[in-house]
């Protein structure tokens, strides 16, 4: 082969290297690449919607759960305020019933019109009248009386009266008393005292605080007097001066 016919051979295959060279460039290579970034376009298009959707999601999610939460917490308070309401109303339907309890406890447990009749060895008969009276809730043996009158007779002696807003008689020992604007009466003496206790074993009658004797002549006061319901003089006990007040 000669020189010339080789030169002309490898211009050919020269000639044909570029030519298929231009239409890969042009007809192939194109395509390819567009073909390559519409894929990349749409993987990206896709992962936008799946973080979208996944937001989407995520922002659903949490509402549903702050509804439940929202929803449980006034569930939560609804049956809390239910459950006050009902241990209130219980309070209140305990607490009523033990009133009216009470209130039917002293309906039942209350008398009227009561007197009680009692003597001594020497013959005195004391005898206590009451518009109103119950049993003490603390000890059985004492009645609790309102309206209180009393009255000491004796065939020997003029009678002693006793009157008062309340007092107490003793069943176990028949001692009784009286307490609140107590007056006693007897001859031409009139006693005011707060208290006054008659005991019927020694014959005698306490009165004390804000004790004041009068008769026809004088008013005496005094802290504490004992009265001798037989014989019915006087014994006078104070730390303080007597005052008496004559006419």
């Amino acid at each position: 082969m000669s020189v010339k016919s080789l030169l002309q051979l490898i211009l050919l295959v020269l000639i044909f290297f570029i030519l298929g060279g231009i239409y890969f460039v042009y007809f192939y290579s194109g395509p390819l690449k567009n073909k390559l970034v519409l894929n990349e376009n749409i993987s990206k298009l896709d992962n936008k919607k799946i973080e979208k959707d996944y937001f989407q999601d995520q922002e659903v999610l949490e509402k549903v759960i702050l509804e439940q939460k929202k929803s449980a917490n006034e569930n939560g308070d609804r049956d809390l305020k239910a459950k006050k309401v009902k241990n209130e109303k219980k309070k209140f339907e305990f607490k009523d019933s033990s009133l009216k309890k009470d209130e039917t406890d002293k309906i039942k447990n209350l008398t009227k019109e009561i007197e009680y009749i009692t003597s001594n060895k020497e013959g005195d008969i004391f005898k206590i009248l009451a518009k109103y009276g119950k049993t003490n809730i603390k000890n059985s043996d004492i009645l609790d009386l309102k309206e209180v009158d009393g009255v000491i007779s004796s065939s020997k002696r003029s009678d002693i009266y006793i009157t008062s807003d309340f007092a107490e008689y003793n069943y176990d020992n028949q001692n009784s008393k009286f307490y609140s604007n107590v007056i006693i009466k007897y001859d031409n003496k009139v006693i005011t005292c707060d208290n006054l206790d008659l005991e019927i074993k020694t014959n005698y009658a306490i009165a004390y605080n804000n004790v004041e004797i009068k008769d026809d002549n004088s008013v005496m006061k005094a802290q504490l007097v004992r009265l001798n319901i037989l014989t019915k003089d006087i014994e006078i006990n104070s730390q303080d001066k007597i005052r008496i007040i004559t006419n």
